[in-house]
């Protein structure tokens, strides 16, 4: 009649029940051709549970040929208590940047990767840079060294996998999501990025006067500055790049945190950054209806006395370069955030400190993003 019988409780005694045992059960009744009922127990109040069974309680059964005596163990409301909610999954983690071992921020292109090596991988590949390694290329990538070397940065990222098509996919997908926005990014500068901006743009202007500063005073002898090709132009060169890295070294004693730096440093960043900021400077001057360059005494050279004055075989790249600027029409704050930014490199060999030199490179790049 009963399909199964559950014991919920049963106290110490003989092994048939007797008065005064402690006995629960619940009983499951299903005749053929019925869904799940209570059973046809007579003067039963059974408490119908949410699966199909119902609880006897407090009441004297006879069936076949027992005798069993129950008491109510628990209440309804008992029975109906919820199960406590699923704890919130486990945060996600990732395996450390396989390129410098760096905290990862996810999967990029195909790897583990840190913010950093994701963005320097995916500007590399989008420009297609060509870098050159100074040491054999043996260099080790590690969170404090992956900015030393490009060369040996970028084939990392190729060696650990990844992948330059997911790069050109990415920039694909993100040029067809920028046609769809026309809402443009507003920029909000902090005051103190201000402050630094305007203390680079004062350090320019007053160790690299403007192309129109200089006509004041040059154009009505300028021809005079117009050197013959002879030696004497090789001479006037000589004294005028003098000048010039007298002015780069006032100029980076004003960029802020340039003179905290080791004097070993400032010498060594000096030294590496000086021709860098020397033509930068030069091809903030160029003119291109003429296809000269003014220097800061107003001597004007074309194409020829420029290679004749020391240039040599850079002059095209120069003047290539001179080229590619104009586009940009950079003002004095952009040109001296550039120039800062070439002269505080902490990928330049044999510096002292160079994580320091990084820290104060790091707000003049995102000056220049803005």
């Amino acid at each position: 009649m009963y399909e199964s019988v559950d014991v919920v409780g049963l106290s110490p005694g003989p092994s048939s029940p007797s008065p005064g045992s402690f006995l629960s059960m619940d009983y499951y009744h299903r005749p053929p051709g019925l869904g799940p009922e209570k059973g046809l127990l007579s003067g039963v109040a059974a408490l119908q549970r949410p699966f199909g069974g119902s609880l006897v309680t407090g009441r004297h059964w006879s069936g076949s040929s027992h005798s069993i005596e129950t008491e109510s163990t628990s209440s309804g409301e008992d029975l109906l208590v919820p199960s406590p909610p699923s704890p919130p999954p486990p945060p996600r983690v990732y395996k450390p940047c396989f390129v410098c071992q760096d905290k990862s921020s996810g999967y990029h292109y195909g790897v583990s990767a840190c913010e950093g090596c994701k963005g320097f991988f995916r500007r590399s590949i989008q420009k297609n840079m060509v870098y050159t390694c100074h040491r054999d290329k043996v260099c080790v990538i590690n969170k404090v060294t992956r900015n030393r070397c490009q060369s040996c940065r970028l084939q990392k990222c190729l060696d650990v996998g990844m992948s330059k098509e997911l790069v050109r996919n990415d920039r694909t997908k993100k040029k067809k999501e920028e046609k769809r926005q026309v809402d443009t990014e507003i920029y909000v500068l902090s005051a103190d990025t201000e402050q630094m901006i305007e203390r680079v743009r004062r350090a320019h202007q007053d160790t690299f006067p403007s192309l129109c500063q200089l006509g004041k005073y040059t154009t009505n002898n300028s021809a005079e500055h117009r050197v013959a090709l002879d030696v004497s132009l090789w001479d006037k060169f000589s004294e005028l790049s003098t000048k010039c890295i007298i002015k780069t070294v006032e100029f980076a004693k004003q960029l802020p945190g340039f003179t905290t730096l080791t004097i070993a440093d400032q010498i060594t960043l000096l030294k590496a950054a000086c021709l860098d900021i020397l033509i930068l400077r030069i091809c903030t001057r160029y003119t291109p209806d003429q296809d000269t360059m003014t220097f800061s005494d107003g001597l004007t050279l074309n194409r020829t006395q420029m290679h004749n004055a020391g240039f040599g075989p850079l002059t095209d790249l120069v003047f290539s370069f001179a080229n590619q600027l104009l586009p940009l029409e950079m003002d004095d704050a952009e040109t001296g955030l550039l120039s800062a930014i070439c002269l505080l490199c902490g990928d330049r060999q044999d510096l002292e400190e160079s994580e320091k030199v990084d820290v104060l490179q790091e707000p003049m790049l995102e000056a220049l993003k803005v």
